[in-house]
């Protein structure tokens, strides 16, 4: 008698160890949760609504110069400054998809993170991996958040570089158009 009390009481206290750890489990990904909707809003936030325009724009005075700069030495200053806007006006495209992946990956880590709640609430699947997948899914959300940080420093950057080159650049481009092209030598 005293062994079946024994038995159901270890039974008892394994079953209470599961539970608490099932809600440590449950909070972890309550928190993970939390986080992506802090990463979805800060992605909102930077999204660079006019990012086909700014690429545009950036191109188009690009190329004025380029179709109208007639000089045998380039100015070292308006060099500098034309390879910095390149540099940068070459980083836009990433941005984008650095977006996006951003965006699909928040959705997929939202879906996963469901399935798993699922699965620990209901007991399903292997409850001696719950630690490891519920340790799997923080990595991915850690990547995410470092994901977002290079996204927001990148378009920082970016912009901060495009407001600050674009109309002295553009206005030279533009003065290029009412200068007469120079005669070939013979």
């Amino acid at each position: 008698m005293n062994r079946i009390f024994i038995a159901i009481g270890l039974i008892g206290l394994i079953a209470s160890c599961s539970d608490l750890k099932k809600g440590e489990y449950l909070k972890d990904l309550e928190s993970m949760n939390t986080t992506l909707d802090s990463i979805s809003i800060v992605l909102k936030e930077n999204q660079i609504d006019t990012l086909h325009a700014v690429i545009g724009a950036a191109m188009q005075m690009e190329l004025r110069i380029k179709n109208n700069y007639y000089a045998d030495t380039i100015d070292m200053e308006l060099g500098k400054k034309m390879d910095a806007f390149k540099r940068m006006r070459k980083t836009l495209p990433g941005l984008g998809r650095l977006s996006s992946t951003i965006d699909a990956g928040v959705d997929e880590q939202k879906k996963s993170l469901v399935l798993l709640r699922d699965d620990i609430e209901k007991g399903n699947g292997d409850r001696k991996k719950y630690g490891e997948y519920v340790e799997f899914e923080q990595q991915k959300v850690a990547q995410l958040r470092s994901l977002i940080r290079e996204y927001v420093d990148g378009k920082q950057s970016a912009m901060t570089t495009f407001n600050e080159l674009y109309p002295e650049l553009n206005a030279f481009s533009m003065s290029l158009l009412n200068k007469p092209k120079p005669k070939p030598k013979k």
